[in-house]
């Protein structure tokens, strides 16, 4: 049986509520075109979900984790849209696609 790989990253307080402040952006802004684009949608609508929950917690820091599939599913939706206008959002994505291909290699 093959072994499940998937991605664990440390993200301060301020991140996590900014990628949540992100996501919520996203969600709006994103019109899927094929069924691909759909489940990214659905993928970023649970992502939405998991950071809502990990936030009531109120802690300093958190453990994101992802599945091999959703680690994929956060690397492609975060290379197709385009958030450069955003400073912050990018520094915080861009941060965390490092991570993920870093532990993932």
């Amino acid at each position: 049986m093959a072994k499940k790989r998937g991605v664990r990253v440390r993200i301060s307080q301020q991140r996590l509520e900014a990628l949540k402040e992100i996501c919520e952006e996203m969600l709006e802004e994103f019109a899927p075109v094929d069924e691909h684009q759909l489940l990214l949608k659905e993928y970023l609508l649970e992502l939405l979900y998991k950071l809502q929950d990990m936030l009531k917690r109120n802690q300093y820091m958190y453990t994101l984790s992802h599945s091999g599939a959703e680690a994929i599913a956060f690397y492609q939706l975060w290379n197709m849209l385009d958030i450069s206008c955003d400073k912050y959002a990018n520094l915080v994505v861009d941060t965390l696609l490092k991570k993920m291909s870093g532990m993932a290699a």
